[in-house]
Parts: C-alpha cells; structure tokens; sequence
C-alpha cells in the first residue's frame, strides 16, 4: 500500500523583546509500493437459481513500480470447514485477459476450490481478468460467499510473494417452476364410452406453487362427469360448484367464488412436488340434423 509522507515546516523567532512563531504549509509525497495489487471480485448475477450456473469477474491490478509474475488465482468455490462446496467449476469456461487482450491461461481443479494461472507478467498499470462460470448447487438454499485468493511473484532478487483476496456473494432464487402433462386412458373410444383425462402438474422449483388456476377446452363430444385432485395418496372429490363448464365445452378449476385452492408443492431432495388432476367423462356424438 501506497504511503503518504506529509511534511510540515515551523520557526520560531523574537522581536523587541516578543516571540513570533510561523507554520508552513503541508507538503505530500506519495511512496509507492515496489510490488503491491488490487484485487476486486464481483459476480455478474448476484441471485442464482439453484442448479444454475453464475459467471464471476476477478481483477487483479498492479498498482506497484515493479512487475509481477507467475499470478495465480485460487476460488474456494464457496467451501467451508467441514462444508463442501456449493459451487462446482465449469470445465472450460475460463478466459484471461491483460489490459483487454485474450491471454493464455489454465484451470487446475484444487481440494478447495480451482485454481487459475497466468504465465503473462503484469508491469505496473496492468490489469489481468479472469472470466469463469461455476453451477450452484441444486440444493443451495442460503447465500453463498466465494473468496478469491490471488498470488504473484515479485521481479525482485529475492523473489517475494504478493497476496491479496476477494470475494462475492451470489443467493439461491426461491422460485416455483411447474410444468404440465395430459394423458388419456383409452385411445379409442365408443359412443356412450367412459373416458379419462389425468393431468400431472409437476414443481421442480424450491417454492410451492400456490392459486393454482386450471383450465382445458374439451372436445364437444366429451361430457365432464367428475372432477378429482391427488396430493401424495390422498385424493379429493371436487364439488361441481368449484368447478365451471363455459362454452365451448371449457373447463375452470376452481370457478370464480370457489373456496378451493389448488397448491403443487416445493420439490425437495426426494423429487419434485406433485399434484395430479383427474376428470372423468362421457362420450356423446353429437347428431348432426338436416
């Protein structure tokens, strides 16, 4: 780190028999580090969600009068004592740069974390970056706090070591994320058949999905007779007053007014939340008339 020297002057004097004393203005000389850096690391997304990757920016500048060398970049990936890491490295995903141009670099995955080097020196004014991409683990719930430990050679005969650190914090999103699956029980079908509709709606986001509104426009031939949901192995009958049949042969669940309330749960680490809907009907031609 830079130093200030600040200097500041004083006299003292007499006159006809009095004292006189004078201060002069302060004067500062900056002393410069001959081998000094300033490392700053930033995650480009600060909220992740779980399983998804987050890219990170460390900058290492050389703020010295001497040049550096053999810089090493070690992240402990988020990893703790006795806690594996949160973060996984992504293979290949790693670029450096001096002052903006693409330099050469390697990634070697370490006990706590991965570590990135640079053969490139760096004179004073220099700036080395290092852009990578690590996944957040798919059961992170909690902040998690990377530290970025880099190290450079010194020019000088003795060789020293230079070491500085930064970090990041990046947060799991909560986050619901439902999909949906249609199946029938026959594929062919008479006049007068019972038919079938399951609907599985699947939660692989870490938060339940709640006021769950469920709609499906029918064939015209196809006359609801039941409506039922299944959470775990429990499965509820849905009264026809929850439940709304609008032309042309449209389906809402639950209807306007309804006290019902359709959640899908979180997924955890057994799978995902499931919620399965079930209508059940009746197959009717319609006649034509001429």
């Amino acid at each position: 780190m830079a130093t200030n020297l600040l200097n500041r002057a004083q006299i003292s004097y007499t006159y006809s028999g009095n004292a006189g004393t004078a201060v002069s203005n302060q004067t500062n000389t900056t002393l410069l580090d001959e081998f000094t850096m300033d490392v700053t690391k930033e995650a480009l997304t600060e909220e992740v969600r779980a399983g998804d990757t987050a890219a990170f920016v460390v900058r290492v500048d050389n703020t010295g009068v001497g040049t550096l060398l053999g810089i090493t970049v070690t992240d402990d990936l988020g990893a703790e004592a006795g806690v594996p890491a949160e973060l996984d490295y992504v293979e290949g995903s790693a670029e450096f740069y001096v002052n903006g141009d693409s330099v050469d670099g390697t990634a070697t995955p370490e006990a706590d974390g991965i570590t990135f080097a640079v053969a490139a020196p760096l004179v004073p004014g220099d700036n080395l970056i290092v852009l990578y991409l690590a996944r957040l683990s798919e059961t992170a719930t909690m902040p998690v706090t990377n530290t970025a430990t880099v190290t450079a050679n010194t020019s000088a005969a003795a060789a020293a070591v230079v070491t500085a650190q930064a970090s990041a914090v990046i947060t799991p999103t909560v986050f619901a994320d439902v999909t949906i699956f249609k199946a029938a029980d026959k594929t062919s079908v008479m006049n007068g058949d019972t038919l079938t509709y399951t609907f599985t709606l699947m939660n692989t986001g870490a938060e339940a999905a709640a006021d769950v509104s469920f709609t499906d426009a029918f064939p015209p031939e196809f006359t609801v007779t039941g409506v039922s949901y299944t959470v775990g192995d429990v499965t509820t009958p849905v009264s026809p007053s929850d439940y709304v049949i609008t032309a042309p042969n449209t389906l809402t669940l639950p209807a306007d007014g309804s006290t019902l309330e359709l959640t899908v749960p979180a997924a955890t680490e057994a799978g995902p939340g499931i919620i399965t809907i079930t209508v059940t009907g009746t197959i009717e031609e319609t006649m034509v008339v001429e």
